[in-house]
C-alpha cells in the first residue's frame, strides 16, 4: 500500500492503483513523484515507481504530459472515465521489445485454427471461473448448473457457450432481475469499476510482452484498440464479480472510496500460475508471455491461471 497520499476521500492510492476521483485536480510532476493539488495546495504526493495504473475518474482533472510521459516509462497504464466508471480511453506505454517485430508477425501470422482453439480454453476457463465464483457465494446448485456448461465449449465457441452461460450466471448471482447494463448504476457501476483496474492491468501486461494489443484473438472490433486485451481479460471477470457481489451483500450500491480500495485489492488476489502462487497482476504477465510462447511454436496450448477459490472466495497477498 502507497501511504504518500492521506486524503483517502480525494485520492484512492492502494496496490499500486492511483485514482482521482474528485473534480478540479491538478496533477504535475517533480522529482520522480506525481503531485496531485486542488488549486496551489498540494494534497499529496506519489512516488511513480510505485504506480501500475492511473485512473481518472474525475471529469475535470489538469494532467501535465510530462506526467504521461513519466508513467508511461514506468510501465504504467492511464485509464481515462467517462459517466459510470466506463473506461474511455487508455493511455499505454509504447514498449520497445527485443522481439517486437518477431512476435507481431506471429499475430498477424495466427491461423484461424489456432485463434479458436486458443478462444476455446478461454471460454472454458472463463465459465468454470464462473462456476466457482457461485459456488464461493454459497449457490451450489447453480454452480453446478454452470460448470456443465464448460465440458460443451467446441473449438472456437462456435455454438455460443460463452454467452449462454453468461446469461444464466448473472441472474444466478445477482437476481432475476439483473441486467448486465455498463450504463446502468447500482451493481453494474461496482462491476464496471473492478473491470477497469482488472483490465488496465491486463492491457500493461499485454504490451509489456511485445504484444500488439489491437490483434485479438476472438474480438474483432475496429473502434477498440485493445481487442487482445479484452480476450485475455475474460478470464477474471468472475472474481471481480465475487466480490462485487460479497460488497452488495453487505449492503454496498454505490462506488464509494472504501469500495474503491476493497476492489482495488484484486490486483493482489491468489491466483495459481506455472510459476507457482501469484498475485492476479503477476500472472497476467505469465499469462500473456505464455500466448507469446504458443504464437512462436504456432501450438495453441496456453497456460492460464488457476483461481481455486476459498470460504471466503478471495485471499489477498499482502
Amino acid at each position: 500500500m502507497i501511504n504518500s497520499v492521506r486524503h483517502a476521500d480525494n485520492i484512492i492510492v492502494l496496490n499500486r492503483v492511483l485514482e482521482i476521483s474528485q473534480e478540479n485536480r491538478y496533477v504535475s510532476l517533480n522529482r520522480g513523484f506525481a503531485v496531485i493539488k486542488e488549486k496551489d495546495t498540494v494534497i499529496g504526493s506519489v512516488p511513480l515507481d510505485d504506480i501500475a495504473v492511473m485512473l481518472l475518474s474525475a471529469q475535470s482533472v489538469t494532467i501535465t504530459k510530462n506526467v504521461l510521459n513519466a508513467l508511461a516509462e514506468k510501465g504504467c497504464v492511464t485509464v481515462l472515465c467517462g459517466k459510470n466508471y466506463i473506461p474511455m480511453s487508455m493511455v499505454i506505454p509504447e514498449y520497445s521489445h527485443y522481439l517486437f517485430a518477431k512476435i507481431l508477425k506471429g499475430q498477424i501470422n495466427a491461423s484461424l485454427p489456432f485463434k479458436k482453439r486458443v478462444w476455446q480454453q478461454i471460454v472454458i476457463r472463463k465459465i468454470q471461473n464462473q462456476a466457482i465464483a457461485l459456488r464461493v457465494c454459497g449457490k451450489n446448485d447453480e454452480s453446478e448448473v454452470i460448470d456443465k456448461i464448460s465440458v460443451s465449449v467446441d473449438s472456437g465457441d462456435t455454438s455460443n457457450r460463452e454467452g449462454y452461460a453468461a446469461k444464466m450466471y448473472f441472474k444466478f448471482l445477482f437476481g432475476e432481475k439483473f441486467c448486465r447494463d455498463r450504463e446502468e448504476e447500482g451493481v453494474n457501476s461496482l462491476l464496471n469499476y473492478g473491470y477497469a483496474i482488472m483490465r488496465a492491468a491486463m492491457a500493461r501486461a499485454v504490451c509489456s510482452s511485445g504484444l500488439l494489443p489491437a490483434l485479438g484473438i476472438h474480438h474483432e472490433n475496429n473502434l477498440n484498440q485493445f481487442c487482445l486485451v479484452d480476450d485475455l481479460f475474460e478470464i477474471y471477470r468472475a472474481m471481480v464479480d465475487c466480490v462485487v457481489y460479497k460488497l452488495v451483500q453487505d449492503g454496498e450500491s454505490e462506488v464509494t472510496p472504501a469500495v474503491k480500495k476493497i476492489l482495488a485489492k484484486l490486483l493482489n488476489a491468489r491466483i495459481m500460475t506455472v510459476e507457482g502462487v501469484s498475485t492476479v497482476v503477476k500472472s497476467m504477465r505469465y499469462y500473456a508471455m505464455s500466448f507469446v510462447k504458443a504464437l512462436e511454436y504456432k501450438k495453441p496450448v496456453i497456460e492460464l491461471p488457476v483461481w481455486e477459490g476459498d470460504e471466503y472466495g478471495i485471499t489477498i497477498l499482502e
